[in-house]
């Protein structure tokens, strides 16, 4: 009888140690879930901003008459006047 209570016993403590490790298992899963959540919130909310920076960019640039008709144009020199040097013999 002694035996089967101890036995018993043990089945208990092992059952309360299960409990236990389920119950931190879902403790970190659920912050786990808090921080991917806040993480997600974040990344939407810059990608919000940089698309209201870049619209008021846009805005702007179709305001801007000169804007429109300004080109880029690259300068370019001759290799050949710069390797130019003066001989100073």
């Amino acid at each position: 009888m002694l035996k089967q209570i101890e036995a018993l016993e043990a089945d208990l403590h092992s059952g309360h140690a299960e409990v236990a490790t389920y119950s931190e298992l879902v403790r970190r899963h659920t912050r786990t879930e808090q921080l991917a959540c806040k993480v997600t919130d974040d990344h939407v909310a810059e990608i919000y901003r940089l698309q209201a920076v870049q619209e008021a960019r846009m805005a702007r640039k179709l305001k801007d008459p000169v804007a429109k008709k300004r080109k880029v144009v690259a300068l370019v020199h001759p290799r050949a006047a710069t390797r130019r040097a003066v001989a100073s013999n």
